[in-house]
Parts: C-alpha cells; structure tokens; sequence
C-alpha cells in the first residue's frame, strides 16, 4: 500500500488521455503514475518533461542510465518497470541487467562507451558532479546535448526513485525483482 492514495477511476479525461498515452488504450497505469495523478500539479510537472521521446540517445544508453539510477538508489520499483518492460528491446542481457546492480562498477564487462556512461552515473550518484577528466571521457563519446540529457534523464530518475522509494510503492506485479538478477552477489555488491 503507498503511503499517498492513488487516484482512482473514473479518471478524469486529460488524466485518461495521458495514461492511454503512456500505457496504451484501456491498459491500467502504473501505481506510480496513478499515485503521482493524485495531485493534479505534480502530474502536470512530471509529465512536463519529454526525456523518453528517443531523439537523442539509443534505447539501450537510456536504460542503461536509468537502470543504474535506480539501481544505485534501490529503487526496485522502477528498475523492475523498467528491465520488465524495455530490456530486451533494448538489447539488454540478463548478464548486462544483472550488471547495472552491481557495485562497484567492473568497466571491463562493458563496451567503453557503456563504461563511461554508467561511471557517470555513478560519480553523480556518490558526488553529485563529474570531475573534469569523467566530464571529458562523456564528451569522447556524447556530444553536449546528449550530455545535458544524460544529466537531466539521470536526475529526472533520482527523482522517480525518491518518489517511488519514499511512498514506499508496492511492486508492480510483472516487474522484475532485484533478486531475479542478484543470484551470486553479496550486499557489499550492491548500491
């Protein structure tokens, strides 16, 4: 049970649309969302943003961030939406899936880019900034606007992690669990 009362139906129609969006037609929303839809305002400002639209980065790096963001913050909520609904199309293994949960990071089980990619995540998620040579090894690989929503995905995803985390949100019934891809690690692994 979260600790916020989601919104129920009958949804108001702005709501629906944008759920139907999402989700696809007649498709039940996320907790998440209908939890966050409680509040007409912060629906407006989290729908607001448009950082999954694809323009900018592959599905693959997306994931890639947002699996490790919320991996790193244990959010089992959101990282289990998110390999349940887009690691495969991504192109994700079960190996590599397993590998955004683990800490610390091993680089060489990664592509370079990937590499560099998720220690830029880590560096934001333990320091809150990179340092000029992990900012540089970005820029090898992503140009600025890729870089601004790197940074904007990842801390949009903090974001989603806080919520989800702080409401205490129960799992979505298909999502993956951690444990599904812990097999193995030991907590000194993880986060």
């Amino acid at each position: 049970m979260s600790r916020i009362k989601a919104l129920g139906e009958p949804y108001p129609a702005e709501v629906r649309a944008t759920f139907d969006k999402i989700m696809g037609v007649g498709v039940p929303p996320l907790v998440l969302f209908s939890t966050i839809a409680s509040s007409d305002r912060a629906w407006r400002k989290f729908t607001g943003g448009s950082l999954l639209d694809g323009s900018l980065l592959t599905l693959r790096q997306r994931e890639l961030v947002i699996d490790r963001v919320c991996a790193r913050t244990g959010c089992e909520y959101e990282w289990g939406v998110h390999v349940m609904a887009f690691a495969q199309a991504a192109g994700l293994s079960k190996e590599e899936v397993a590998g955004t949960l683990e800490h610390p990071l091993r680089p060489e089980h990664w592509k370079e880019e990937e590499a560099i990619l998720l220690t830029a995540i880590d560096a934001l998620h333990d320091r809150a900034t990179l340092s000029d040579e992990e900012f540089l090894s970005l820029g090898k690989h992503f140009d600025d606007d890729q870089v601004l929503e790197i940074l904007m995905l990842a801390g949009f995803y903090r974001t989603v992690s806080y919520i989800a985390n702080g409401l205490a949100l129960p799992l979505e019934q298909n999502a993956a669990r951690f444990s599904e891809y812990q097999k193995g690690m030991t907590a000194k692994n993880l986060r």
